[in-house]
């Protein structure tokens, strides 16, 4: 049974490990040829959190996940917009609708006590906050270059023989089961 579990909890970071490394690959493809442009896959964009300021929810070193697109946002959402040069992800306080001026958004981080200090125009805002991944900011990270490369290859190896060893030993236990019977 414990055999069991631990193969499971391997597949599963497994899968989450090339999963990062994967959208890293591709996030690296769209950047090469425009710095500027922030990449997506499927209209999803991994990003990683680099300050403490929505923390407990969301930590530094962990990975975010947003949906792209500024529609159907409302106060309490967390989104991620451009400020300047700079990424920042931080829950919607309130939104301003003055009806000759277009709607601007009062954020927060979590951490903070007081409002951000700039007000936050909808064409500002990359998307809204889907999910995290704990921790996936810092693999994502270390997983940059031919040294990444050749350890998601090696792990995605060592994943395959761990699943035909597994096989193996199913086979060989029933095969002696059946011997003994």
């Amino acid at each position: 049974m414990m055999r069991k579990l631990l193969a499971i909890l391997f597949n599963v970071t497994m899968v989450l490990i090339i999963l990062i490394s994967l959208s890293y690959i591709i996030s690296a493809e769209q950047v090469r040829d425009n710095p500027l442009h922030i990449p997506s896959v499927l209209g999803f964009t991994p990003l990683t959190v680099v300050s403490g300021s929505m923390s407990p929810g969301i930590e530094t070193g962990d990975m975010v996940i947003i949906r792209m697109g500024n529609k159907n946002i409302k106060p309490g959402d967390i989104v991620t917009y451009r400020l300047e040069d700079v990424l920042v992800t931080h829950r919607i306080k309130s939104i301003s609708n003055a009806a000759d001026v277009a709607a601007v958004f009062i954020t927060q981080g979590d951490a903070n006590r007081i409002p951000d200090y700039k007000l936050v125009e909808r064409n500002q805002i990359l998307g809204k906050y889907v999910i995290k991944i704990p921790m996936g900011g810092y693999i994502r990270a270390s997983l940059r270059g031919l040294p990444g490369m050749l350890i998601v290859m090696g792990l995605i190896f060592i994943s395959i023989m761990t699943e035909v060893l597994n096989r193996v030993m199913i086979r060989a236990n029933k095969m002696q089961y059946h011997t003994n019977q």
